[in-house]
């Protein structure tokens, strides 16, 4: 009889035990995550996880601006060798004059809208169809086989008419398209 007296009140005592613990850790459990008893901490959500975050997010943008940067510096690299291969593939020769040679006999053919401008030597207008050039400064207008004035500007309005060198030298400026024969 005293050990079964013994054995209930152990039993009792672990049960309320066992009840006691057990309600214990049920109240601690339905007031955790409320305002009064948090999961996680203010201090903690604002001196630790927010800085991290924060700090991950400014690497993530760094890397993709600087790998949009790059995107963007190669697409200017492109777009400037475009436009460079279009310069080249220009009519330079429209842009300024050159500087021609020529010796006597040579005849010289111009494009529509070519400029001469006779700098060295004697030359006479040449074409097949008149007028063979347009004298741009005095007014006037060429035949062919009349002379050219040192200093004048010409300019070819029929396609095919030029000018043929006189001089054993005679240097030109020319801006447009021709044919020296």
């Amino acid at each position: 009889m005293k050990q079964k007296k013994a054995l209930l009140i152990a039993a009792i005592v672990l049960g309320v035990a066992f009840i006691s613990a057990a309600g214990i850790l049920g109240l601690g459990a339905s007031d955790a995550g409320t305002q009064d008893n948090p999961l996680i901490t203010l201090s903690y959500l604002n001196e630790q996880f927010k800085p991290q975050v924060l700090l991950s997010f400014d690497e993530k943008l760094a890397a993709e601006s600087a790998a949009a940067q790059q995107r963007l510096d190669a697409r200017i690299a492109e777009y400037i060798q475009t436009v460079d291969a279009k310069i080249r593939e220009a009519d330079i020769g429209s842009v300024g004059f050159t500087l021609v040679t020529l010796s006597r006999g040579q005849t010289v053919t111009c494009a529509v809208g070519t400029e001469l401008l006779l700098r060295i030597g004697t030359a006479q207008a040449y074409g097949p169809s008149a007028p063979a050039l347009v004298d741009s400064t005095a007014g006037t207008t060429l035949s062919a086989g009349q002379a050219l004035t040192a200093n004048h500007l010409y300019m070819v309005t029929i396609q095919g008419n030029g000018f043929k060198a006189t001089a054993d030298t005679v240097k030109i400026l020319i801006r447009g398209d021709y044919l020296i024969q």
